[in-house]
């Protein structure tokens, strides 16, 4: 089903790493560490600004594959829309692209259309919450402020641990 139609593995690369919807179209190539297993990036508060979010093992086939498409279009961002017939200087994912592409799949696979964008963020963080994830480490990767001082100034954790974190989802 995932190589059948388009766009679904964006939305799973979304439920297993929390991005915002504005963000997928935002994430760099050059941001996305495959030797580390991981990508940088974010935006809206400073939490949610270049943060680190480990790329799960049961996405990174996917997100190969949008690497080798966005490396061959000698693109600057991860996702590129090349699915329709779109001007070279409008591959770029934007949030009205994204919500499209989400609409379309819903329609396609016959989905609540209550379904928006954010969904698979909720998603990923219902899921963090489900396996146990520890709550500063959902935080960090979904880009959210930590108001706790003994964690957010004191404590110093090993990068390894978001990746140990992440594998706790099955």
């Amino acid at each position: 089903m995932i190589n059948e139609t388009s766009w679904i593995d964006v939305v799973l690369i979304q439920c297993y790493m929390g991005w915002r919807p504005k963000e997928l179209g935002l994430l760099k190539i050059k941001n996305v560490d495959l030797k580390n297993w991981e990508i940088t990036g974010g935006m809206k508060t400073k939490a949610g600004t270049d943060r680190t979010v480990p790329i799960h093992p049961r996405i990174r086939p996917l997100v190969i594959k949008w690497y080798d498409k966005a490396t061959q279009l000698n693109s600057k961002y991860l996702f590129n829309c090349t699915d329709t017939t779109t001007h070279r200087s409008s591959l770029k994912l934007s949030y009205d692209k994204y919500m499209h592409r989400i609409n379309r799949l819903i329609e396609t696979l016959k989905l609540n259309p209550d379904h928006r964008p954010h969904d698979s963020r909720n998603t990923f963080i219902t899921m963090c919450k489900n396996a146990g994830v520890d709550e500063y480490a959902i935080k960090k990767m979904v880009g959210h402020e930590i108001y706790d001082i003994t964690e957010k100034v004191y404590t110093k954790r090993d990068p390894q641990w978001l990746h140990n974190e992440i594998l706790k989802i099955q």
